[in-house]
């Protein structure tokens, strides 16, 4: 059975750990640990969701991995989903400031698994299997 791919990209080790346990039970699971990484994972696969953290090898480096994916004709329609440990206020300011990433949705850490599954479910709708 075909399968999604998803590329979780994520600075902790033992959160990866539990959100791929968790995204591994529906989709196929990529990782790296930063841009950089993100960047040759894509290379290699191309993925057909990405969780992106926002703060990586420095505070911002997510938000601007989205927005250079956003940019980039190959990648713009590679659904992105920002999971990030900052808190509620910093989030919904970072909504307002960061305005020029077009992603599709941000959760905060630790996520609602439940809730993130469903986020992901619904921006895979509409992408055929990869």
């Amino acid at each position: 059975m075909p399968q999604y791919t998803v590329l979780l990209v994520d600075d902790d080790p033992v959160f990866v750990n539990a959100l791929t346990a968790v995204l591994s039970t529906r989709y196929r699971v990529r990782t790296a640990a930063d841009g950089e990484g993100a960047l040759a994972s894509l290379m290699e696969e191309r993925p057909d969701l990405i969780v992106l953290d926002v703060m990586l090898t420095y505070p911002s480096e997510g938000y601007d991995l989205a927005a250079t994916l956003k940019k980039n004709p190959d990648t713009k329609d590679i659904p992105i989903v920002i999971l990030t440990g900052v808190s509620r206020v910093f989030e919904a300011r970072s909504r307002l400031e960061q305005s020029w990433v077009d992603v599709e949705s941000f959760h905060t850490k630790p996520p609602d698994f439940g809730k993130l599954l469903e986020t992901i479910e619904n921006h895979l709708k509409n992408v055929p299997v990869g």
